[in-house]
Order: C-alpha cells, then structure tokens, then sequence
C-alpha cells in the first residue's frame, strides 16, 4: 500500500536541503525505515516537536513503489523520553541506544521482539533511572535479536553447561570454553555474569535493574558485549565513550 500508518520509534534525523529532513524510524510493523518529513525545519512546522529523536509517534508514511524514501504526511506524538531538562546520562544512554538500532538493525526487516525491547528498556529508564545494568541488558538483548549472540550456556569444546559457572568467551569464534578447556584463554566471564546472563533470558528491563547490586557481572557482560558489538560493525560506536564516562559519573 503506497498510504500507511505506522508506529514507530525515532533514532535519528539528517539534514536532506534547507527545510526537509531524512527521519530514521524504527517501526511496530516494518522493522527500520527511512522516511522524508519535508517543511519539517521551518518555524512553522506542525511536526517538527513530534519527529525529535527517541520520541515515541504515530505516523502515516507514503511510499511509492521502488523507492527506498517514504514521506511522512501526518505525525502524532505518543511519548517523548527525553522530555523536558534530561540528565546528561539519559541522553547518552538513549542515544546509545538509538545508535546500536541504527547501526545494526537492517533496512525494511519486521522484528517486533526488537521493537517491543526499545520501548520496555525506553521505559525502565524513565522510570528507574539510567543504571549500567540497563545498558547491558539492552546491548545483549539487541544483539540477541539480531542473531549475533552465541550460545554461551554450554562449552563448545566438552559440552559441560556453563550458564550457572565462570566460562571464558572466544569472541571472534563465537564458542565458549569451560575452565578446564580453555587453558586460561579467550575473554574471562565470571560465575556472576554467566548468572547475570541467565537472568537477563528471563527478566524484564525493569525487573533486571531491580535485581541486588552486581557491579562484577556487569563489567564482565559490558566486556563481552562491547566485542562482540566492535566485531560485527567493525567499528565502535561513537555514542559508548560518552555513555561510559557519564555512567562513570554515578
């Protein structure tokens, strides 16, 4: 249908010429698309507020067939995360996020587990504030979702379950070894964080933050997270330097 509605999530927006944007949306019912809000940069524009990044909105979007660029005719406001005056931490954390989307997330793919991940991990922000345990949470789930999390449950070598004890993770092999197998090499994961890990496949955002104090886990799981995030894009994000040094400040 070239005339459809959408709910979607804002990630970003360039700059397309002197008054229009390119707005890089992920949708409920699409995956990522990318969509022109023309007139969008003038004063009097009706949708501008509403096209901000990280901004929950409905949409209606015209697509011509065989263009890669919708149009966006009518936008709605549903929720605005960052709101009004947000902590540093929440915009680097939200960006963040927004980043890792954009960035590994394909083109015109439906993934509604992911879409329904943004919005849940968006709003356990909101409501508990920006701690490093989301972060993590959000970065495996994400990478989970978009099929580049191994199995770390159980040694790829011998086949002992590792989920509940220490492993060491082979990044780039994407395998895991138990203790005995990996003679000291690859990426150590200790008890707490296979713990953590385990927990994360059954909690919420919300109800993973709310577990006790695990700072160990957490850095191993960040650890593990950021290589594996650094070798599928090949590059690191630019948004993770700012957010560690503003989770630093905690």
């Amino acid at each position: 249908m070239p005339l459809h509605e959408v709910e979607a999530i804002v990630l970003r927006h360039y700059s397309l010429s002197d008054s229009d944007r390119i707005i890089v949306l992920m949708t409920r019912e699409h995956g990522k698309e990318r969509a022109v809000a023309k007139g969008v940069k003038k004063p009097q524009s009706r949708i501008a507020g509403c096209l901000e990044p990280l901004n929950h909105v409905r949409l209606e979007l015209y697509v011509r067939e065989g263009r890669d660029l919708g149009q966006i005719r009518r936008a709605e406001l549903i929720h605005s995360y960052l709101g009004k005056n947000p902590s540093l931490t929440h915009i680097s954390a939200f960006d963040y996020f927004a980043e890792i989307c954009n960035e590994i997330v394909p083109d015109n793919q439906v993934n509604y587990p992911l879409f329904r991940l943004i919005l849940a991990t968006l709003d356990a922000g909101e409501k508990k504030g920006i701690q490093s345990a989301l972060v993590r949470y959000f970065e495996i789930w994400c990478l989970k979702l978009s099929g580049l999390l191994p199995n770390y449950a159980y040694c790829s070598s011998c086949g002992k379950c590792v989920k509940d004890d220490e492993f060491f993770a082979w990044v780039e092999a994407g395998q895991a070894r138990c203790k005995a197998c990996a003679d000291g090499r690859g990426l150590k994961i200790g008890s707490p964080a296979a713990a953590a890990l385990d927990a994360m496949t059954r909690l919420s955002p919300e109800q993973f933050v709310n577990l006790p104090p695990m700072a160990d886990a957490v850095r191993d799981i960040g650890r593990l997270a950021n290589g594996l995030l650094n070798m599928h894009l090949e590059k690191q994000l630019k948004s993770y330097r700012i957010l560690e040094e503003a989770l630093q400040t905690l």
